[in-house]
């Protein structure tokens, strides 16, 4: 049965720069374009769910492919190549070598699909499935030009106009006209963003936070390299600037295809995370200090938060600071990080955690380090508001309010947060992306706060907000300053 919306084929352009050009580009550049071809949608296999199966098929002896009507993996057929059949060569290393001269480096491009596509409950084979079975074949091997398209194309796949996940499907990554540079990881990302397009993703440009999604397959963005990974963060979709995504709102590309096949678990071990000297045990610290980090992950760390208290379970996120940028190679592994001590941090006896996290929350503690920072405290006087001194710590008990109760400082609310809402009580609250669905529980609405970042406010409270350390001291803009979004030490 046929259904009114179309489907597109997105295809990938690698386009070699002027040579009065080259200069200015990093050695890994690649231009892009962005090309869409409607095709009816009934030229999909019907199916009732998608495989859990991708295939990645490196071509061994050469594919043969059938141009034709309908896109069928099972059967070799796909819409994208002129009438056929047609054939693909085989995989080539950057050598020019295939067969078993070419396993090393197939193994690395096997291996990156592997680690891209592990948090979602997928199999990646390099072999076909048994027959009837259905799955999704992306085949890395050839060139373009061997199934009649231009030989700048060094990437297509079909994408569904309503961006719905197709079954039986074909991407296509031509490696064989990928240069050498990186070239298992370009290889890797193009075959992950090609064979993405097969579940509904769209390209991306710009996360909501302002950065660059160049870690992302789903980029066409060269301002950074490395192993690029499905990331779990909002982005503005487009190819050389930001535009609506095909189908509305942003887009997150780890929830898109966890909404398709379900959790896996990622084969990327959580992040390493070691406070340095020379903040060690026994040492006296400062209103001056800075407290020294190596935290790094192959996924990349997205943020480090320090904790302050008394080890193990009296301990308070005092502030949080930004990932690392990435680079050329991708983020550095580790990076080292310089986390100021936050303002309002009472004298006392002080434990010290740092806890590095990535993009899926995969976290990692660091040691504990007791430090000493002025006299140790005899009473809760000296401490800050609402903690308690014990044995010459100031601590916070467990937060135990929820979003919308009403707090006295933010160490009360799970979250953190804890807002002033102009006029009543202040309450807890959490962070939310402006205009993004479900930003908030129900009851409550995204109260903007800069660019696309706000704050969670009952609906009831409206006019809010201001946040601060110890009740109303900031503006709501201020609460993304509170966060210490730290520039990564530089070495």
């Amino acid at each position: 049965m046929s259904r009114s919306w179309a489907v597109a084929a997105v295809v990938t352009l690698f386009v070699v720069p002027a040579a009065a050009d080259t200069k200015s580009r990093p050695a890994n550049w690649r231009g892009t374009t962005h090309v869409v071809v409607d095709t009816p949608v009934d030229q999909f296999t019907p199916h009732a769910a998608i495989s859990p199966y991708l295939y990645v098929n490196r071509c061994t002896g050469g594919c043969q492919i059938n141009g034709g009507t309908l896109n069928d993996a099972r059967t070799n057929t796909s819409t994208i190549p002129a009438t056929g059949p047609h054939t693909i060569s085989e995989f080539k290393n950057d050598q020019g070598m295939t067969g078993a001269a070419a396993d090393a480096e197939w193994n690395q491009i096997l291996q990156c699909m592997r680690e891209v596509y592990s948090p979602f409950a997928v199999q990646v084979v390099d072999q076909r499935p048994t027959t009837g079975v259905s799955y999704t074949m992306a085949i890395i091997a050839g060139y373009s030009s061997e199934i009649g398209l231009d030989p700048s194309i060094f990437g297509i796949a079909p994408l569904a106009g309503d961006c719905s996940p197709q079954d039986n499907v074909i991407s296509f990554s031509f490696a064989n006209q990928h240069p050498n540079n990186e070239r298992v990881f370009n290889v890797c990302w193009t075959a992950a963003q090609e064979s993405a397009h097969a579940f509904g993703l769209d390209h991306e440009f710009l996360f909501a936070d302002g950065t660059s999604a160049c870690n992302d397959p789903m980029t066409y963005r060269v301002d950074c390299g490395g192993e690029k990974f499905f990331r779990n963060k909002s982005a503005q979709c487009g190819e050389e600037s930001t535009r609506p995504c095909r189908c509305g709102g942003q887009q997150n590309s780890h929830q898109k295809i966890r909404s398709v096949f379900g959790d896996g678990m990622s084969i990327i071990p959580a992040p390493t995370c070691t406070i340095e000297a020379p903040i060690v045990s026994g040492a006296t610290i400062s209103n001056s200090s800075a407290i020294p980090v190596q935290a790094g992950s192959k996924r990349g760390v997205e943020k480090v938060e320090l904790w302050l208290g008394k080890a193990p379970d009296k301990m308070f996120k005092w502030a949080t600071a930004a990932g690392a940028m990435f680079g050329a190679a991708g983020q550095p592994n580790p990076s080292g990080y310089a986390i100021p001590m936050p303002m309002g941090v009472p004298d006392g006896n002080i434990d010290i955690i740092v806890k590095a996290y990535d993009d899926l929350l995969l976290e990692t503690d660091s040691q504990t380090i007791s430090v000493s920072k002025g006299a140790p405290c005899a009473s809760a006087m000296t401490c800050a508001k609402g903690q308690k001194c014990e044995a010459g710590y100031c601590f916070w008990d467990a937060p135990t309010g929820e979003i919308g109760d009403t707090c006295a400082y933010p160490q009360f609310c799970k979250t953190g947060i804890c807002a002033d809402a102009v006029s009543g009580d202040d309450f807890c609250s959490q962070n939310c992306i402006v205009g993004a669905t479900d930003a908030c529980p129900m009851g409550f609405e995204c109260i903007a706060g800069g660019g696309t970042m706000g704050l969670c406010a009952p609906l009831d409270k409206g006019g809010c907000c201001s946040v601060g350390t110890d009740g109303k001291v900031a503006t709501l803009m201020s609460m993304f300053v509170l966060g210490l979004m730290l520039r990564r030490r530089r070495r």
